[in-house]
């Protein structure tokens, strides 16, 4: 499944329904956990993130992206799309 995530506080609720082998697509004001020095990042540690660089460079935030956290583009996320059988948007 490929959970596309908004909000910071939305990443609490997706750890209960993870499971292995899904994605993890930070967009929209949740892009700010992939900072390794944010709060909510040791989340992230045991997910496949991928974050959108659209809205990193909205936030200026694309120099602080944790090298865990792969940097994707608007057509990499229809690929993830296609990838996934299903998707799931936390707001």
């Amino acid at each position: 499944m490929l959970h596309i995530v908004k909000s910071l506080t939305a990443l609490n609720e997706l750890v209960a329904l993870h499971k292995d082998g899904d994605q993890v697509l930070l967009i929209e004001d949740a892009v700010y956990a992939c900072n390794a020095q944010h709060p909510i990042f040791p989340i992230l540690k045991e997910l496949k993130v991928c974050v959108l660089i659209a809205d990193l460079q909205a936030r200026g935030i694309q120099n602080r992206v944790s090298p865990s956290c792969r940097q994707i583009t608007y057509a990499d996320f229809v690929d993830l799309t296609v990838e996934q059988n299903n998707s799931l948007t936390w707001n």
